[in-house]
């Protein structure tokens, strides 16, 4: 929908989780013409009592602000994602929105700390074999102070040009850094800045590799959260990480094909990972984070 011009408010139904949930991240999905801003907000109950509202980020046409320190006795907001101190079963959302706001939709996913990892199962492929063609774009190579630190919008760039939605990576840098934070990485502003450029974009918790078949395809990417410790993942572009972003774009062989934007060069970007490793160290490591990026 689009909002006319001035300030307004909308607070969604309650929604209840299939699981008892004790963190949540939230999406948004906006349109072409963004003119305004738009801050998503987040409240949880236990059935018994709602918390108040946390502040999960502000975009606006000119910039995105995220809003840490946020703490009570619910729980926290750690940059873009509501981290509980007891389960919850309910949530909702409120949107408050100034200007042209084209708003399509927003998403939400949740996890519990305490779910079991089953390495079978989390490591099996789909079916058959897939190969998305991605032009690779290295991170090292950026002639930035920050290019350390850029995966996140790095793999973004590579995705949203696969797809047919040509952006130079300096765009994606300035529309996805959070100056409260002082990350390239947070969730909501890639998100909301992919869906700017034409694209459906939500933020998933993956379970499996075989659930790549459904959303790694002609017209879809996935951008996968990682994280591993040396020797855990054979071949990676850099030893080890505590949080790193590649795009997944295929499986074949019994691996799964990534750009990996953490290489040296552009020519080693494209590269192939071990199904299981890999499996470890996103849907393990850290419960399968993912955007998944698809055409409109």
């Amino acid at each position: 929908m689009t909002l006319a011009e001035g300030f307004r408010a909308a607070v969604s139904y309650p929604q209840k989780a299939p699981f008892a949930f004790t963190s949540l991240v939230a999406s948004a999905n906006l349109g072409p013409f963004f003119s305004g801003g738009v801050m998503l907000e987040m409240q949880v109950s236990n059935g018994l009592l709602w918390s108040p509202f946390f502040k999960l980020g502000l975009v606006m046409d000119t910039f995105q602000q995220s809003f840490p320190g946020q703490i009570n006795s619910w729980g926290e907001v750690k940059v873009d994602e509501l981290i509980l101190k007891k389960p919850a079963h309910y949530y909702r959302l409120r949107v408050r929105m100034d200007g042209q706001v084209p708003l399509l939709s927003f998403g939400v996913s949740g996890t519990n700390k305490s779910a079991q990892y089953d390495e079978k199962t989390a490591s099996r492929l789909p079916n058959g074999s897939f190969e998305m063609e991605v032009v690779p774009l290295s991170q090292k190579e950026q002639i930035t102070p920050d290019n350390m630190r850029i995966c996140s919008p790095v793999t973004l760039c590579m995705a949203l040009n696969a797809l047919g939605r040509p952006i130079v990576l300096s765009q994606v840098l300035q529309n996805v850094y959070d100056p409260a934070s002082d990350i390239f990485g947070n969730w909501f502003f890639n998100t909301a800045y992919a869906s700017q450029q034409g694209l459906d974009v939500h933020f998933w918790r993956f379970g499996s590799l075989e659930e790549l078949g459904d959303f790694c395809t002609p017209k879809s990417l996935v951008a996968a959260s990682i994280a591993y410790d040396e020797n855990e993942l054979p071949g990676a572009a850099q030893p080890k990480t505590a949080g790193h972003f590649v795009l997944i774009r295929g499986w074949k062989d019994g691996k799964i094909l990534v750009a990996d934007p953490a290489a040296e060069t552009s020519a080693e970007v494209l590269r192939a990972y071990e199904a299981q490793p890999f499996a470890q160290a996103w849907l393990k490591n850290k419960q399968g984070a993912a955007y998944i990026l698809r055409k409109r």
